[in-house]
C-alpha cells in the first residue's frame, strides 16, 4: 500500500495549467497558486497531503471528486473544497474530467501572511481553523475574486491587489459557513433533486424547463449560473456515476447505456471515457482489481 505523499508543487505553465509558487508570486504565506483547464480526463490525484498549508481548490467549471478519509465530496461549479494543514487527500482514483479549476495554498506557518500585521494575521488564522470541514459553494462573486487575484498574482507590481481579492474571497468563505446560505434557489435545489431521483430516465431539457415555469433558454442560462455547470452536462456526470455501481453489479455495458438512456453502448462509452479516462470494461477491470 503507498503511504501519502508530502505535495510540493513546481512552477509550471503550460496552454492549459498554470501553477506559480512562492518564488513567483512573493506573497507572504501563499505557497503557490494555480489554475487547470482539463479538456479531457486527467490522471487522479494520489493520497497526498501539504504541510503546514490550507489548500483551497475552487471549481469554475465541471465536476470533481476528492476523498478525506473515508469520505467522498462531489463538487460541481462554484463548489470549493478545503483541506487543513497536513490533511491526506485524493481523489479516490477517480480522475479530474473535464472542466476548470483554480487552487492556492496557504502556508499559516507563515509571518505576516497576505502582508497582514500580526493582530490581522492572527484574526485570519483563527477564522480558518474554526471553518467547518471540507465543502462550500461559492457563487459566482467570489469565483470573480479569485479569477482577479489570480489574474494579478504573478504581477510583482500587483501583487498588492492580488492579496486583497483573496483575503475577500477567504472572508467570503468563512461568512457563508456561519450563515450556512447557499446562492442555489428552491427551484434549482427541486431541479437538482429531480435529476438524482429519475437518472435513469432520458430526461430532456425542454421537460426540467418546464418544471421551473422557464423557457429552455432561461433554463439553461440560470442552470449555469447558479451551478457552474450545463444541465447536461450535470445530467450526464449523474448518470456516469450511476453507471459505475451498475458496472460493480455485473451488467454488461450495453444493458447499462440503454437503461441510463445513452442510446446506444458508444455513446456511453465516449460519454464514460470523458468523465473517467478509461472505458466502462477498463473501469470494471480496475475496479475489482482493487478489490483483490
Amino acid at each position: 500500500m503507498d503511504y501519502p505523499q508530502e505535495w510540493t508543487d513546481s512552477y509550471y505553465t503550460s496552454k492549459y495549467r498554470t501553477v506559480y509558487t512562492r518564488q513567483e508570486l512573493g506573497i507572504p504565506g501563499l505557497r503557490m497558486f494555480g489554475k487547470h483547464t482539463m479538456n479531457q480526463a486527467c490522471a487522479p490525484l494520489l493520497p497526498h497531503f501539504h504541510r503546514n498549508a490550507y489548500e483551497f481548490t475552487f471549481v469554475t467549471e465541471g465536476t470533481l471528486t476528492f476523498t478525506v478519509g473515508e469520505r467522498d465530496y462531489e463538487l460541481s461549479g462554484y463548489d470549493v473544497f478545503m483541506t487543513r494543514p497536513n490533511e491526506v487527500h485524493s481523489t479516490n482514483l477517480i480522475p479530474l474530467s473535464t472542466g476548470e479549476i483554480l487552487w492556492f495554498q496557504l502556508d499559516v506557518s507563515e509571518d505576516h501572511l497576505f502582508f497582514l500585521n500580526e493582530e490581522a494575521g492572527e484574526h485570519l488564522v483563527s477564522g480558518l481553523a474554526q471553518l467547518p470541514p471540507h465543502t462550500f459553494h461559492a457563487g459566482s462573486s467570489m469565483l470573480t475574486h479569485i479569477k482577479k487575484a489570480f489574474d494579478l498574482a504573478a504581477s510583482p507590481r500587483l501583487r498588492y491587489q492580488a492579496s486583497s481579492f483573496l483575503l475577500l474571497a477567504l472572508y467570503e468563505i468563512m461568512a457563508l459557513s456561519q450563515d450556512g446560505c447557499r446562492s442555489v434557489s428552491p427551484d434549482m435545489e427541486r431541479i437538482l433533486q429531480y435529476i438524482k431521483e429519475n437518472i435513469t430516465q432520458e430526461l430532456p431539457l425542454e421537460d426540467l424547463a418546464r418544471l421551473c415555469g422557464l423557457s429552455l433558454s432561461q433554463f439553461k442560462q440560470k442552470f449555469k449560473s447558479q451551478t457552474g455547470i450545463s444541465p447536461r452536462h450535470y445530467i450526464n456526470y449523474r448518470k456516469i456515476q450511476m453507471s459505475k455501481q451498475m458496472l460493480m453489479e455485473q451488467k454488461s455495458v450495453t444493458d447499462i447505456a440503454m437503461e441510463l438512456g445513452f442510446g446506444s453502448s458508444s455513446y456511453f462509452t465516449v460519454v464514460f471515457r470523458r468523465f473517467n479516462a478509461c472505458t466502462p470494461s477498463e473501469y470494471r477491470k480496475k475496479a475489482e482489481e482493487k478489490q483483490l
